[in-house]
């Protein structure tokens, strides 16, 4: 009797066997613990999903926010301006003189003491009103030198521009020295006014006084005779100066 396919039989089915065994058992992967294999449905070892929900922004829940344009830019208009004249004129006064020059007796003129001489100015009338006779030149201080408290400016008119000679009688004083006396100008209704910018300054007189010096002339000394008919006379001339005061 032939044993032989009895043997491959016993060989076989156990081979078999295994195989379907192996392919119901589920793979167990090492983790290095013994794995304990359990009857029933493989337990979801992995956590639940998170529910997570993105709102994706809808177009009309963003705040649009539109440019803002710079507004600090100035235009230019050229818009002439009508200018309205305006008097800014300052009004003259009516009272006021300039001094122009000295006609005679300048600063610092040597007159002998005890002299009477007549000191002239001339001056421009710088006011708006005219002078009259009613005017006066009168004394204000320093050295009177015999003047009179006042004077008449004019016999006559001096409209404003005009210019006029104005003249005071004076005595030199009795001792030698220099001498200065000031004098200002009187409206007719007694506004007393005077020279330069303001209106208001003085103008003077100023003189030296001195003593008389009198010089001796050349007299003949001798006649020398000469061969010829017009005789040489020679002249003896004095170094010599007497100061006489009156």
């Amino acid at each position: 009797m032939n044993h032989r396919p009895m043997v491959l039989r016993r060989l076989v089915i156990p081979f078999i066997l295994s195989l379907v065994l192996a392919c119901n058992v589920p793979i167990i992967p090492q983790t290095g613990t013994e794995a304990t294999l359990t009857s029933g449905p493989p337990t979801n070892t992995l956590p639940p999903p998170t529910s997570t929900v993105t709102v994706e922004p809808s177009p009309t829940d963003t705040a649009t926010i539109p440019p803002v344009t710079p507004s600090n830019t100035i235009t230019s208009t050229s818009t002439p301006i009508p200018i309205t004249p305006t008097n800014t004129s300052i009004p003259i006064p009516c009272n006021r003189a300039q001094y122009v020059a000295d006609v005679n007796y300048p600063d610092g003129t040597e007159v002998t003491v005890k002299t009477n001489f007549t000191k002239t100015w001339r001056i421009t009338n710088t006011g708006s009103c005219t002078w009259t006779s009613g005017y006066k030149i009168i004394y204000v201080s320093g050295d009177q030198m015999s003047a009179p408290l006042e004077t008449t400016l004019t016999a006559s008119t001096v409209s404003p521009g005009a210019t006029v000679d104005i003249s005071v009688p004076l005595k030199v004083p009795d001792t030698e020295g220099t001498y200065r006396g000031y004098f200002k100008l009187r409206s007719s209704d007694n506004i007393i006014f005077g020279i330069g910018p303001s209106g208001n300054d003085a103008f003077w007189v100023e003189i030296k006084a001195i003593s008389v010096q009198l010089f001796f002339p050349a007299v003949p000394f001798h006649v020398i005779a000469s061969k010829t008919p017009t005789p040489i006379l020679h002249f003896f001339v004095p170094r010599l100066a007497i100061t006489i005061s009156p």
